[in-house]
């Protein structure tokens, strides 16, 4: 074999070479976009999940907790995939996903503490009405009762609170997927505002039961 026929060998097994690079570097990109698409799908499907009302709150709040685990691995794995072709998809899903993680927490905290503070109301309220307050250990209950209640609903308060700030900035995590991944496997801004505003108004109502079971309480 001559010089001339080594050189167009070895220049076509160079071609050869780079073609097949260039193949297993786009099916190693379309992976990784398809993997990170699945992830924003997931937590996008989960979001509306936890917003749909439930007969059952106690088991609504504990599939919502379990999804925002699932959540929390979608992104780990993103983190731990080598997402240096999708910079900026990667980035905006890690925000993505980090702001959902985050909302379904609170979220199933409050359906959580919601159900406990209406029992708790109920506790109080009957103790306070139906108790027998000759009983020696009366006053004593009620202060355990009272105070339970007043923990209960302060953490109930912060969470709200929190849940309102991230449902506020959503948006922002959300722009940064704008042009990268199609609206309709995002979850609309209305959406969560839905949800902020359902949350507050939750909010206002246990306060209300809250005021008015202390109102009997209340030395007169």
């Amino acid at each position: 074999m001559n010089k001339r026929t080594v050189f167009i060998v070895l220049g076509l097994l160079i071609l050869a070479a780079i073609a097949a690079f260039v193949v297993w570097d786009r099916h190693q990109t379309s992976q990784l976009q398809n993997a990170t698409l699945s992830h924003i799908n997931g937590a996008t499907r989960t979001l509306r999940a936890a917003m749909a009302p439930a007969a059952n709150t106690a088991a609504h709040a504990q599939t919502i907790a379990a999804s925002a685990e699932q959540v929390g691995q979608d992104l780990t794995a993103l983190r731990a995939a080598g997402t240096s072709r999708i910079l900026l998809l990667a980035a905006g899903a890690d925000g993505y996903l980090v702001t959902a993680r985050e909302l379904l927490r609170r979220q199933a905290i409050m359906l959580d503490l919601q159900g406990k503070i209406g029992s708790e109301i109920i506790a109080f309220r009957d103790h306070l009405l139906a108790g027998n307050r000759r009983a020696a250990n009366w006053t004593t209950e009620a202060v355990r009762l009272k105070n339970r209640l007043e923990q209960d609903f302060r953490e109930y308060q912060r969470t709200v609170e929190a849940h309102t700030k991230i449902a506020d900035s959503f948006p922002d995590a959300r722009k940064l997927l704008a042009g990268l991944v199609p609206d309709s496997q995002l979850i609309a801004a209305s959406e969560i505002a839905a949800a902020r505003d359902a949350a507050q108004a939750a909010a206002k109502a246990l306060a209300a039961e809250v005021e008015a079971v202390r109102s009997i309480a209340a030395p007169r």
